[in-house]
């Protein structure tokens, strides 16, 4: 009889991550009270605020721009990473800087295709299958030291 994580742990996750979400949430307040300061400022320019956000909120979208093409990743048993992307699956490895941050989860995954960068959260991924990926996570760090 096989043990429950024996078998390939697939972790599907939505488009708009908690944590991307926040970040656009930030940008919009960053820009707002810059633009509350500027205005306050006899001689503040008019829409510095809006252009600020308007670059964060495009930087973030940029560096963000493979992570929309991925669906999901399996974790096989072996230790061998596959992106589930739109096109199709890719394999990936896991890239330094993946790590368990409390009950949360962060996964740099290199394709060929590039890095995807995910913070996963309870909100995100279903609790039982961010818990296992984060028993698998430490396992396999615990071997690597071995």
């Amino acid at each position: 009889m096989s043990s429950p994580g024996s078998g390939a742990l697939t972790v599907e996750w939505p488009r708009w991550l908690l944590a991307d979400r926040l970040t656009l949430a930030l940008a919009v307040a960053c820009a707002a009270v810059v633009e509350a300061v500027v205005a306050n400022h006899p001689a503040g320019p008019a829409g510095v605020g809006l252009a600020l956000g308007t670059v964060l909120i495009g930087l973030h979208l940029w560096l963000k721009r493979n992570n929309r093409a991925v669906l999901g990743a399996r974790l096989e048993p072996a230790g061998r990473w596959t992106l589930l992307t739109r096109s199709g699956d890719e394999p990936a490895e896991l890239a330094p800087g993946s790590r368990v941050l409390g009950r949360t989860v962060v996964l740099l995954l290199r394709a060929p295709g590039g890095v995807c960068s995910v913070w996963l959260t309870a909100l995100d991924v279903p609790a039982s299958r961010l818990r296992e990926l984060r028993v698998r996570l430490l396992a396999a760090g615990d071997r690597a030291k071995a």
